[in-house]
């Protein structure tokens, strides 16, 4: 009668197996609880592969929607005017590259959400190891980063319905949408562009999943992915 207390309280302290399913939606709320799962529980190769097809997904909606917004820049009366006429266009053959290069869009940007989900493991995987002295797994990591892509998944297909009602294929959720009248290589826009909602609220995601795999502070983790997101982010405003 005594020990049944003390087994349950200690059985309470192991996180609750729940679904990729339930792990996307609760990243949204908790993510806390979400690596505390995932750290305590074995690897599983549906945490990391779901959440990066989705992400893969959402990319190619964004890939289509900038894909249309430029071509109707090219749709202006000027440019049709421009354009061969009906007759002529029927006596010109279609570019048998045309299909090869959309192929080769979609697997590159398919091909890019994996690799880039791989490379940000093993970022974060060597803050660990580097920085806060700390030792986990890698796949592990792969896990707490695939599983932050429901937030990045979410930022793609706010940016396409954005493009979608700017027109302009280089509007983000950002600081940069309220100037959207400078250039998209201006460096005033660039700037605001680093101050991308969904960008920051990842990277927050990742520190705490860092905090969780390394057990160190937030503050800590933070402190680290936060630096190379800024110091990665100055570098690409300065060679554009």
């Amino acid at each position: 009668m005594i020990a049944m207390p003390a087994t349950s309280s200690i059985t309470s302290t192991v996180p609750a197996s729940t679904s990729v399913v339930a792990k996307l939606i609760d990243m949204f709320a908790s993510p806390s609880e979400v690596f505390d799962e995932v750290v305590a529980a074995p690897p599983r190769f549906a945490n990391w592969l779901v959440p990066t097809a989705l992400v893969a997904l959402a990319s190619l909606f964004l890939l289509r929607a900038s894909s249309n917004e430029a071509v109707s820049v090219t749709t202006t009366p000027q440019a049709v005017e421009a354009q061969p006429t009906a007759s002529d266009s029927a006596a010109v053959p279609a570019e048998p590259n045309s299909v090869d290069a959309q192929r080769l869009s979609v697997l590159a940007t398919c091909g890019g959400v994996f690799a880039g989900t791989f490379w940000s493991a093993f970022l974060l995987w060597f803050i660990g190891r580097a920085f806060l002295r700390t030792r986990f797994s890698y796949l592990k990591t792969v896990e707490v980063v695939a599983l932050a892509g429901s937030v990045v998944a979410l930022g793609t297909i706010v940016t396409a319905l954005l493009i979608g009602i700017s027109g302009d294929p280089a509007t983000r959720p950002a600081l940069s949408y309220f100037v959207r009248r400078l250039p998209s290589t201006d460096h005033v826009r660039l700037i605001l562009d680093t101050f991308n909602f969904f960008h920051l609220w990842t990277i927050t995601v990742l520190a705490i999943g860092l905090s969780r795999l390394s057990g160190v502070s937030f503050k800590e983790s933070a402190f680290w992915v936060f630096g190379y997101w800024f110091v990665a982010r100055l570098a690409l405003i300065l060679l554009a």
